[in-house]
């Protein structure tokens, strides 16, 4: 009847909702780079108090560096937000930098992922139901389990292009603290 049912194995509580309200602002933009196989994933966080939207802004294959450059200044406009994007692409990003981005790697630590995932799932999360990609992302999104169906403490590695994007961002911005150890922990800012 194309409904969702619960997925007691989801990494994520979230709803789907019609759009973002007015007033929440902007946090900053995140981007996981893809070409053949993975798209290039780019994502708009927004928040008020403690809710997180999350905006699908690209989701496409074969993009070169121009297109993706092109794509991130039509959904910046005039402003400076800042853009984090995965660090595995240091050329990329520099070429985007050089293109006028206020773009950023992001700063990828030990259980960066699990980390990522915490500070989300500190927050109310909405995704617009118009961003499909986005919705279907966070839905098929699961932990492991191993092979006597126990789950683990590691998600599954498997169409979270833009779960990344978004990560990354929130990372970044929504976040991060580390302390000498390497380990870290949660400030809001």
């Amino acid at each position: 009847m194309g409904e969702f049912v619960t997925n007691d194995k989801a990494v994520f509580q979230f709803d789907v909702c019609e759009w973002a309200p007015n007033d929440a602002e902007v946090v900053c933009i995140g981007v996981d780079f893809g070409y053949s196989s993975d798209p290039t994933a780019i994502v708009t966080l927004l928040r008020k108090d403690r809710d997180i939207w999350l905006i699908e802004n690209c989701y496409e294959r074969g993009m070169v560096t121009t297109e993706i450059g092109n794509r991130l200044k039509s959904i910046v406009g005039d402003t400076r937000w800042e853009i984090w994007a995965d660090s595995a692409e240091p050329r990329l990003i520099e070429e985007l930098h050089r293109m006028g981005l206020n773009i950023r790697p992001v700063i990828k630590g030990k259980d960066s992922v699990n980390f990522g995932i915490g500070v989300l799932q500190s927050y109310q999360l909405h995704l617009p139901k118009a961003c499909q990609n986005l919705v279907n992302e966070f839905y098929g999104y699961e932990w492991q389990t191993d092979r006597f169906g126990r789950q683990l403490d590691k998600p599954t590695d498997f169409n979270n292009h833009l779960i990344d994007a978004a990560r990354y961002g929130a990372m970044m911005r929504l976040s991060v603290k580390s302390d000498n150890k390497g380990k870290y922990t949660i400030s809001i800012r």
